[in-house]
């Protein structure tokens, strides 16, 4: 079968363009602009022929199945072609549900935070224990460097995400995977652009509850309230396990201690399972959210028949993904950190768990709230309090800002004026004053500075950094050990 994706830029979309590849569909793509990593590196190790957006694609290619992504609008040229054209086309998720996951039983991970290491985590796990899984994830391994893979078992892993499938197919995108076993890492307030409040978001993950059948498995955050209400008013078929720091939980997380040693994290991780005892494990992903989010995975491991003890021995050699907390430059005085947090709790949360490990005498944060919700007001305050945990904060003004109503649109101005009255030193990110981090490193870094940029798209500063600061990885390594 030719399939053709408009907006194959997307993380979810080039993951699907690389599953399709893997199954020998014949593959082509379309992007309105140039298309950034991870996915312009997935796409290029594909060998997907790429096309800018144009009506003649199609005649040109002649795709039986058109795949739409959902950052597609229903006036693109190419979307206006295939109508015309009658060809049958799909959101990603629908495409996968028809023609990739029908026959299998699939495993979903979702929630406000966390679900894309989740997603990963039991991914790496499964395949460990080769168990042979397919997956396809919103982030890139930094084991692989891609975010899919088919293999030949029953068992497809999918990031389960609650936004819309697409302009023509409004259901969230985790309506469509009809999962076996679900994961809920947590719960909360977010797509303000989509959701009108948290009771229709609760609403989406409810429909997703009751999607799970009777001999099939839920696992959920104990100690976030929400979740936990929502299974208790949902009264689930299927069964339920629960994890988290509260001791009446099934899976009790005891203690999460991270340490930073020779630019590495090393997360020592004990856990109380009921009627097991207490088992101990490592990671090298930090904080104690994460050890959260691996129990989570080792209850759903557990709940699939798999015995725990070994299923632990795999959680080590787990690299992490990009742009989680990823380390991309580290000397006696400097660490510098690439993070995907946006949401206000995300970037609370992972900051200090960050502070924490690290210990830095000085913090830097580098922030844009990119996303169509967090460029709106309903999560200014938050945000104050947030950043008012860094030192130093540099705010990046994200593009489409004007698009948001003025009413709603998040006050930039606002948050650098309550900062500074909290004692912090504010710049609005631009070439000027991106000079003064570079300034700092050249005359020489003299107290221990922890640097973290945060975004839920890559910034273009880490590509200018990389002149004076950064070394290859390989000869970093050298130097430091």
């Amino acid at each position: 079968m030719k399939v053709y994706l408009i907006g194959i830029g997307g993380i979810g979309m080039c993951g699907v363009a690389g599953i399709l590849k893997s199954l020998n569909y014949q593959v082509f793509g379309s992007e309105k602009d140039e298309i950034y990593p991870p996915a312009s590196n997935i796409l290029k190790s594909l060998s997907i022929p790429i096309f800018n957006f144009s009506s003649e694609n199609l005649q040109k290619i002649k795709p039986q199945v058109v795949i739409i992504g959902n950052s597609i609008k229903k006036d693109n040229i190419e979307v206006k072609k295939v109508q015309k054209l009658k060809i049958p086309y799909y959101s990603f998720p629908q495409f996968l549900e028809k023609f990739i996951i029908k026959d299998k039983k699939v495993l979903v991970c979702a929630g406000t935070h966390g679900k894309s290491t989740t997603t990963a985590l039991l991914s790496h796990v499964l395949t460990q224990l080769d168990l042979n899984p397919s997956y396809l994830i919103g982030a890139c391994l930094k084991e692989t460097e891609i975010n899919f893979r088919v293999g030949n078992s029953e068992w497809f892993i999918i990031e389960g995400d609650e936004y819309p499938s697409s302009f023509f197919d409004p259901l969230p995108k985790f309506l469509h995977y009809k999962p076996f076993g679900l994961i809920l890492t947590s719960l909360e307030f977010d797509h303000a652009d989509v959701y009108p409040n948290l009771d229709s978001l609760q609403n989406a993950f409810q429909n997703l509850i009751n999607l799970v059948p009777e001999n099939g498995v839920i696992v959920f955050n104990y100690d976030d309230e929400i979740l936990r209400n929502l299974i208790e008013k949902t009264s689930p078929k299927a069964l339920c396990i629960s994890y988290g720091k509260s001791n009446k939980a099934d899976f009790v997380l005891l203690e999460s201690i991270t340490l930073f040693r020779k630019g590495q994290f090393l997360n020592k991780i004990k856990v109380y399972i009921k009627k097991k005892g207490v088992i101990e494990f490592n990671l090298k992903i930090p904080g104690e959210y994460n050890a959260l989010n691996a129990l989570g995975v080792l209850a759903l491991i557990q709940a699939l028949g798999l015995d725990p003890n070994i299923a632990i021995k795999h959680f080590e050699s787990f690299k992490g993904i990009k742009r989680r907390q990823e380390i991309i430059y580290t000397n006696k005085n400097l660490v510098i950190i690439d993070d995907f947090a946006h949401h206000p709790t995300a970037v609370k949360t992972t900051f200090i768990e960050l502070k924490k490990a690290i210990k830095p005498e000085k913090t830097i944060l580098i922030f844009e709230p990119r996303t169509n919700s967090s460029k709106r007001k309903i999560f200014q305050e938050a945000y104050i309090r947030s950043l008012s945990l860094a030192d130093m904060i540099y705010l990046k003004i994200p593009p489409g800002l004007e698009n948001i109503p003025e009413k709603e649109r998040i006050d930039f101005q606002y948050i650098k004026e309550k900062l500074e009255k909290k004692g912090k030193e504010v710049y609005f990110l631009s070439e000027k004053t991106f000079k003064k981090i570079k300034n700092m490193y050249l005359k020489g870094i003299k107290e221990k500075t922890l640097l973290i940029f945060m975004s839920s798209a890559a910034f273009e500063e880490i590509k200018k950094l990389n002149k004076f600061i950064f070394v290859p990885f390989k000869k970093l390594k050298k130097e430091l050990f």
